[in-house]
């Protein structure tokens, strides 16, 4: 079932509720006003009744044992309790009964009554109203206490049924009326409302078969959808940016990789040649060779740490870059036998992934120690979210700065030296995935001083 189907249904399912509440109300309160009317009539009519019967001409002809003997004579007197009763009771649906329910005198059609003797009234009391039935229909029954009999009254409510049968017809209508307006209504209204969803679908479908993620979605539709569209064109840009910068890496690496290859394919051309070789040149091919696949290793290896997205590597945790820089230090400086020092000025806590953190800070030791001449001192300073490394090396010239975290650029005095050129690249994925920013400057006592900088906790 489709969302624009099961809009509709809802709306149709809410309308039906409505609508049948609605229309139950009004048909009771209908039916209870008319009720109300019959029952205020029966009132006046057993009132005045009530009044004549205890009038003097007829207080000894209203009793038990005068009912029952004109009864036993067949109320043969034309002016008796029968013609009263005749020309009193409306429509001819009147009736004496005793006090046990048994009826004395019955004027017109007979009906029944849905009230026990013992509920009947007593001398003074109001009139009992109640429900009953003449032939077969509805009626409403009024009970007076006269004398030492009851006179009931039927009021038939043939008449307010078919009032009532006539609104309900008009009730059925009218809801199915509204029912059809509202199935209509929810099906437009639905397909506006789903229109951009449906764009966006046609969207998805359309990146899903052709790949093409440089067409936005149209994000107008109301600002729930509006902010699903701007999502979605997000993702797509963010989808776009990491194709372009994979096919740049792909592109760069294999210009990166062109030249060591070409130099082993020339080494290996020479030594298969059957010509005489010197030993000593011989030799000197064979070191250039394994020097050529010891850097082919590290460039493949930073290749895949750069092209491993390194916001999913681990999870988050709270962690000081001092913890992560001190190990680092200490390795380093027992590797190379250099002079590193570790300057912690301000301790704070970060929500980092470790080994990726610790990935970039080793990273910036490394460049360091690869351009500081040897008897040199290497530097860094923690500063809160802050690694800095100074170096005593040639520096960065400042047109060089803004570019010498880009993938494989060398600056020009440092092209001759090893490296695949993406340790700082990798610096800079690393610090952005965090939220942060790198820099490079000039140290103080010259040289260069490369970094980067992650928020705090406390930021």
């Amino acid at each position: 079932m489709g969302l624009r189907l099961r809009v509709t249904l809802v709306v149709v399912l809410v309308v039906t509720a409505v609508v049948a509440v609605v229309g139950q109300r009004v048909y009771a309160a209908a039916e209870r006003e008319l009720v109300e009317e019959v029952d205020i009539e029966l009132q006046s009519r057993a009132a005045g009744f009530v009044n004549v019967v205890s009038g003097p001409q007829f207080r000894e002809a209203f009793t038990r044992s005068a009912l029952q003997d004109a009864a036993a004579e067949g109320f043969v007197e034309r002016r008796g309790p029968r013609s009263f009763l005749d020309q009193t009771a409306r429509d001819n649906f009147s009736r004496v009964v005793a006090p046990n329910g048994e009826v004395i005198l019955n004027v017109g059609t007979p009906f029944s009554v849905d009230l026990a003797p013992t509920d009947y009234p007593r001398g003074g009391d109001v009139p009992v109203l109640s429900d009953g039935s003449v032939d077969g229909g509805r009626a409403r029954i009024a009970t007076i206490a006269a004398n030492d009999v009851f006179v009931q009254f039927a009021r038939p409510l043939g008449e307010i049924d078919q009032s009532l049968d006539d609104l309900a017809d008009r009730i059925v209508f009218i809801s199915v009326v509204a029912i059809v307006v509202a199935a209509v209504a929810g099906w437009f209204i639905s397909g506006g409302t789903i229109a951009p969803i449906r764009r966006l679908t046609d969207a998805a479908e359309r990146v899903a078969e052709t790949g093409d993620l440089e067409q936005p979605v149209d994000g107008s539709g109301g600002a729930e959808v509006g902010r699903l569209a701007g999502s979605f064109n997000s993702m797509l840009e963010a989808l776009s940016a990491s194709r372009r910068q994979q096919h740049r890496l792909v592109m760069d690496a294999s210009h990166e990789l062109r030249t060591p290859l070409a130099s082993l394919q020339t080494n290996a051309d020479v030594l298969r040649s059957e010509r005489e070789i010197p030993e000593e040149t011989r030799t000197a091919i064979i070191d250039d060779i394994h020097a050529e696949i010891a850097e082919l290793g590290d460039l493949v290896a930073e290749l895949v740490d750069l092209a491993t997205d390194v916001r999913t590597d681990e999870a988050l945790a709270p962690i000081e870059l001092a913890e992560l820089a001190a190990p680092i230090v200490e390795r380093q400086a027992r590797r190379t036998e250099r002079t590193i020092e570790l300057d912690v000025r301000r301790r704070a806590v970060i929500e980092a992934r470790p080994q990726a953190v610790s990935r970039a800070i080793r990273n910036l030791v490394e460049n360091a120690t690869k351009f500081s001449p040897d008897g040199t001192s290497i530097t860094v300073i923690v500063d809160g979210g802050a690694v800095t490394v100074l170096d005593a090396g040639p520096g960065i010239p400042e047109a060089d700065r803004s570019r010498v975290f880009d993938r494989f650029h060398r600056v020009e005095a440092t092209r001759t030296m090893p490296g695949s050129g993406l340790g700082l690249a990798i610096v800079r994925q690393v610090a952005e995935a965090h939220g942060g920013s790198v820099s490079a400057t000039e140290a103080p006592g010259g040289g260069a001083a490369v970094g980067f900088v992650l928020p705090t906790v406390d930021d």
